[in-house]
């Protein structure tokens, strides 16, 4: 009988993986700028044609997904074959080191980008080569290349936009990578979770490059984080093998429900899609008027420097229960306060805060 030592000797490397436990307290009825949601009441009417049509097999049946597959397809212009949904882009991230990666494979990543490329790469104990940020927020794109052309690569995972930085791959160098990385037998997967406040897709290409994978998600521009729905748009025959890795059941039955409803009105998305950018573009003109630094991006967020006053401002939003995410793991950039976007009505208190403590 194997003993209690050797068991946890064996399974010692899942320390190394580091995981934080959610706080207690509860996020809800606060403004919540620091992790990409949508924070207002936007959903309020959908709400209310949801709860009509609530029955109670939603809760006591297993999930039915084929309807979400067709309306995606029509929606997104992509054959339901070419489709698999997830539960969020993390999950899409995960299949995809499942399918085209090994224990001990090499794969290319950039840094920072979003954590659970970091935390499924060491659950695989694959070796990332992580391509950093240099102090004006650029890649070095050379290094991609070199490290494509010269080192066994089996896969690539890129955020386009990327997330903290709200940077973009230009598509030339998308195009170039796609074709180098063809050559070589090398996926591509490029995570647009951010598509919506940045129009350009990947999507349109993957029958043009046999080896790109772009996954989404309805959680930034839908609004839709607590129903945990995203896909993965390939080819059909990668798509087959992603497909035959989903759990019995991909995503739960409120959340087919609820984004097969949003899918379906274009108007509202759009309306609440534009009180964001309306809201950022008021922030960005008020920021200006105090002098202070940001960085503007093509996310839904964006980064502010507080300088010596970070923590206070950091004190100070939490007091008027304004949740902010604080500091951008970057040289030069440490004293920078991260704000999702939300309508005027909102950021006008954020404005409010930074003009009381820059007082």
């Amino acid at each position: 009988m194997q003993s209690k030592r050797s068991i946890f000797n064996k399974t010692l490397w899942a320390e190394e993986i580091q995981r934080v436990r959610g706080p207690l307290e509860s996020r809800f009825n606060k403004i919540r700028l620091d992790k990409n949601e949508k924070p207002d009441n936007h959903l309020s009417k959908l709400i209310k044609d949801i709860k009509k049509n609530i029955k109670h097999e939603h809760l006591t049946a297993y999930p039915e997904t084929e309807k979400l597959y067709n309306t995606i397809s029509k929606k997104f212009k992509v054959k339901k074959e070419s489709i698999v949904l997830t539960p969020g882009s993390d999950a899409a991230i995960k299949n995809c080191l499942d399918l085209f990666a090994e224990k001990n494979d090499k794969i290319i990543s950039i840094d920072p980008t979003f954590a659970m490329v970091d935390i499924y790469s060491k659950i695989k104990r694959v070796k990332q080569i992580k391509i950093k940020y240099n102090r004006k927020l650029e890649l070095d794109y050379k290094k991609i290349f070199e490290t494509i052309k010269n080192r066994k690569i089996s896969l690539v995972i890129l955020a386009n936009p990327n997330s903290p930085t709200g940077t973009i791959i230009p598509k030339r160098i998308l195009f170039n990578i796609l074709k180098s990385c063809e050559k070589k037998n090398i996926v591509v997967l490029i995570d647009e979770a951010y598509f919506g406040f940045y129009k350009f897709s990947m999507i349109p290409y993957i029958r043009k490059f046999t080896n790109l994978v772009v996954c989404r998600t309805f959680s930034k521009a839908f609004g839709l984080a607590g129903c945990r729905v995203g896909f993965i748009a390939t080819n059909k025959k990668l798509a087959n093998r992603l497909y035959n890795l989903r759990p019995m059941y991909e995503i739960n039955s409120l959340g087919v429900m609820i984004v097969n409803e949003i899918l379906k009105k274009d108007v509202f998305v759009n309306k609440n899609l534009n009180a964001q950018l309306e809201g950022k573009k008021y922030l960005i003109k008020e920021v200006k008027k105090m002098k202070l630094q940001y960085l503007d991006g093509n996310a839904n967020f964006i980064h502010i420097d507080l300088g010596s006053k970070k923590n206070k401002a950091e004190r100070t939003f939490l007091k008027n229960k304004i949740l902010i995410r604080g500091g951008l793991n970057i040289t030069g950039y440490k004293n920078f306060l991260r704000v999702s976007l939300a309508p005027k009505r909102i950021m006008k208190k954020v404005i409010k805060i930074l003009k009381d403590i820059q007082r």
